[in-house]
């Protein structure tokens, strides 16, 4: 009987050091060519989901799945599968963070200038959130995308990269 209660004991004091918040939704953004600090002459959007967990220090980790359209043709730009990371401040209502988007995936040989179709996807962007509802947030963002080919020779000569802007939908625990 004291093995039975001293484990559980300890298995009380090992669950309670578990927190978690985060959540999960679906997003939009486009790219926002600004001439320098883009190599884009596409106009394109950006549709995907996405999941993440954050713990106690506000550290962020989740992945996500993502699409690119060119708006005027409808041509597939890309699709991308990855991880994100990133850190997050709460106050209140108010969420603010800072998130590392990389992923790889298919993307278009004419968009990127390379033979291959396999590429890579990198964001760093910025985030403030309102939480309307407690399992409900939405959210702005803003930053820097970069798509290119994964082909060895052409790794950062085929990198496209411009300004992104959109909005999030988040439903989870804040």
């Amino acid at each position: 009987m004291k093995r039975h209660i001293g484990l559980l004991v300890l298995t009380v004091l090992v669950v309670s050091g578990v927190w978690a918040r985060g959540g999960g939704g679906v997003f939009q953004g486009a790219y926002y060519p600004v001439q320098e600090y883009s190599n884009v002459d596409r106009d394109v959007r950006i549709t995907g989901g996405y999941g993440y967990g954050v713990d106690r220090g506000g550290a962020r980790h989740g992945g996500f799945g993502l699409v690119i359209h060119d708006t005027h043709t409808s041509e597939l730009v890309g699709a991308f599968g990855g991880v994100m990371s990133g850190r997050q401040l709460r106050s209140g209502s108010l969420a603010l963070s800072v998130n590392l988007w990389t992923g790889v995936g298919y993307v278009n040989s004419s968009f990127v200038s390379s033979p291959v179709g396999v590429g890579y996807l990198a964001e760093a962007a910025a985030e403030a959130g309102l939480t309307l509802l407690p399992w409900f947030q939405v959210s702005v963002y803003g930053g820097m995308q970069a798509v290119g080919s994964l082909d060895p020779a052409q790794l950062i000569s085929s990198a496209r990269y411009a300004p992104v802007l959109g909005t999030r939908l988040t439903w989870g625990g804040f």
